[in-house]
């Protein structure tokens, strides 16, 4: 049954490989994957991007991402960050088949471990633009299947990535393993103290370290950056209290709905505590919007709960495990057409001619010229290290393809490059079909923002 598990991860990883690959294609990524994209590609040429203004380490600590700058610069592109986030995902659920395995037989264990194949939330995560979360899920599931195995090299291997995969992650790496010395303490299990310990010290080291000593060093100044979430902005200024909590109370539906409510069978939802108040609390919908990224803090831990729900459930009353699984596999179905995180319809599509016109255009750009633009673009220059969102930076070029009439950065910046070309600050250098190149008449404006406006 294992080996069935693993061809499912493998049609998982292919299908989700194949949406990410079409999606790069038809240029209908974000920023953030141009932000990893410009960092990867300048692993060991200062770990930087224009959009956070200088070394990611100023904003996060993620040393991971350098394992995969290899296969970035092999491919010159974007696409292998696509891959591996699709491949990590796809190994979660064979991860709570094995959970589950220990606990029931290895039907009802395929029946629990395969739900996390179509597990609306997961799927969302998957398919979203490379982000260093996106590898945690897969990193803290298989941290509690090690954990639950007494598999303590696996344990460590898997939470030295998750530490090193982004500072937040210390601390709930740290919340889990103190939850791990009492339950270890409680059976005398002196292997899973031991454990336990070290890793709430190497936690501790990382937070401390990271503060301290790598975020300072890198050139990170003040709070934390992601503390912008939770100060009053405006868009959270316009957002009514009602819909406040209805827009979060949507949220946790969409999180347990799919599940059919069995991870409040297990304690072990309690680990999903914290991630889910750093991703509540925010005051940024963005934040508690499903399709996103940061949904990848609680996704383990409700993920695990469920299966050890599911699974005894199973044991006390088998009938109704098997009726509460089909409502969980017919509500995850149903989440996909009345909430589908993917949003198929905006990011999918057949490659058009515009998508290579645009790749053949940008392929005769100079990498080391400053050039200002859209997201269509951006995504795409991760190895132009001084190509940026917008034109708030007065770039020395500014590049804007009008076959994406709702880009959002074309929408927001088209008028004001057409208005500078008028007034003669931007003079037209280049254009082909709807792709248009200025170049910057004189020097920058005094007090010129040296960080695009998307930061």
């Amino acid at each position: 049954m294992l080996a069935r598990m693993w061809t499912g991860a493998a049609v998982y990883f292919l299908l989700f490989s194949i949406l990410g690959t079409d999606r790069y294609v038809v240029h209908r990524s974000a920023e953030d994957l141009g932000i990893f994209f410009q960092t990867i590609a300048s692993a060991f040429s200062g770990f930087s991007n224009t959009i956070e203004g200088g070394s990611h380490f100023a904003v996060h600590f993620s040393p991971i991402l350098y394992l995969l700058a290899p296969l970035v610069w092999l491919a010159h592109s974007a696409l292998p960050l696509t891959i591996v986030q699709a491949a990590v995902n796809a190994s979660i659920g064979p991860a709570l088949y094995l959970i589950a395995r220990r606990r029931v037989g290895e039907r009802p264990a395929a029946a629990i471990g395969s739900l996390g194949f179509i597990y609306p939330p997961l799927c969302g995560l998957t398919f979203t633009d490379f982000h260093e979360n996106g590898l945690a899920a897969g990193e803290v599931v298989w941290l509690l299947y090690a954990l639950d195995a007494r598999k303590f090299a696996l344990a460590s291997l898997c939470a030295i990535a998750a530490l090193a995969t982004k500072e937040d992650e210390a601390i709930f790496i740290c919340i889990t393993a103190a939850a791990a010395l009492f339950f270890f303490r409680e059976r005398n299990e002196m292997r899973g103290v031991a454990w336990s310990l070290a890793i709430i010290v190497c936690c501790l080291a990382v937070l401390a370290g990271y503060f301290l000593v790598v975020g300072p060093l890198a050139g990170g100044s003040g709070a934390w950056h992601p503390l912008v979430f939770y100060t009053h902005t405006a868009v959270a200024a316009h957002v009514s209290p009602l819909r406040a909590v209805t827009d979060r109370a949507g949220y946790l539906v969409l999180a347990f709905a799919p599940l059919a409510f069995l991870p409040f069978r297990s304690r072990l939802l309690l680990l999903a505590l914290f991630p889910f108040a750093e991703v509540l609390l925010s005051r940024a919908p963005v934040t508690y919007t499903m399709g996103q990224h940061y949904a990848a803090v609680w996704i383990p831990y409700v993920m695990v709960a469920f299966v050890l729900g599911a699974c005894s459930l199973t044991r006390d009353r088998p009938n109704t495990a098997r009726t509460a699984l089909v409502v969980a596999y017919g509500l995850a179905a149903l989440t996909f057409i009345v909430a589908n995180p993917l949003h198929p319809r905006y990011f999918l599509r057949l490659p058009q001619p515009r998508d290579a016109q645009l790749d053949a255009f940008i392929a005769r750009l100079p990498a080391t010229a400053e050039i200002g633009t859209q997201e269509e673009a951006y995504t795409h220059m991760g190895f132009f290290p001084h190509a940026t969102l917008g034109m708030e930076t007065y770039p020395r070029f500014a590049l804007f393809d009008w076959s994406y009439p709702d880009s959002n950065w074309l929408i927001r910046d088209g008028p004001k490059i057409k208005a500078a070309a008028k007034r003669g600050k931007y003079r037209l250098v280049r254009s082909e079909a709807n792709i248009t190149l200025y170049e910057r008449n004189g020097a920058k404006p005094a007090n010129t923002p040296t960080v695009s406006p998307a930061w």
